[in-house]
C-alpha cells in the first residue's frame, strides 16, 4: 500500500504558476480595490507553484547529463527577471 500524498503532476504545477503570473500582470495593470495585497500574494503563489515545481522534478529526477538540473536554474532566473520587472511596474505607477 501507498502512504504517500498524491501530488499534481508537474505540467499541473507550471500551469498553474503560469495562471497567477498572468493574473498578477493583470491585476497591477488594472490596479483594482486591494490590489497591493493580491498582486503580490499571486506573484508569491507563481514563485512557488513555477520554481518550486521545476525544482521538485529537478531533484525527483536526477539526470546524468544535469539538463534537467540547468533548466531549473534557467527558469529560476528567468523567474526572477520577471519578478523585478513587476515590481519595476509596481513601483513606476500608472501611466
Amino acid at each position: 500500500m501507498r502512504t504517500s500524498r498524491p501530488t499534481l503532476p508537474y505540467p499541473a504545477l507550471m500551469l498553474l504558476g503560469n495562471v497567477a503570473f498572468i493574473a498578477s500582470w493583470i491585476v497591477i495593470l488594472k490596479r483594482p480595490e486591494g490590489w497591493q495585497v493580491v498582486g503580490p500574494v499571486l506573484l508569491a503563489l507563481f514563485l512557488a507553484l513555477r520554481v518550486g515545481g521545476v525544482w521538485k522534478y529537478a531533484l525527483g529526477n536526477p539526470d546524468p547529463a544535469g539538463r534537467v538540473k540547468r533548466s531549473a536554474i534557467l527558469s529560476t532566473v528567468l523567474a526572477v527577471l520577471a519578478v523585478g520587472l513587476w515590481g519595476y511596474t509596481w513601483l513606476s505607477g500608472p501611466r
